[in-house]
């Protein structure tokens, strides 16, 4: 059974850039490296006043990918990075999430 998540990240006042980079360069990684990730796209909030939010659409196949996931060197640099840099300005919001209705695609 997938794993479906959605990763909310407010960045800090002039950490957005910085933020959107990183979150980039993890989305090419999981590509390049973990091959039951269905899916890993980074949105970016375009309509609101003050700071847009990045928003982290994640599937995996299964449990044990998103486990691994968590695991990658690449994936703890990032929480490193995050921290060290004080990129966010509220706490990364982490959903695992499924669907209830709806389609995905047409």
């Amino acid at each position: 059974m997938s794993v479906q998540v959605v990763a909310i990240l407010t960045p800090a006042p002039g950490k957005e850039s910085r933020l959107k980079e990183l979150l980039i360069g993890l989305a090419e990684k999981v590509s390049k490296n973990e091959k039951d990730v269905s899916k890993y796209q980074v949105f970016e909030q375009f309509n609101s006043e003050g700071v847009n939010v990045l928003v982290v659409e994640e599937t995996y196949d299964n449990q044990a990918a998103f486990d691994a996931h968590f695991k990658t060197e690449y994936f703890q640099a990032l929480g490193e990075a995050v921290k060290g840099e004080a990129l966010v300005s509220a706490p990364i919001d982490i959903k695992t999430i499924k669907p209830v209705g709806g389609f995905a695609s047409r």
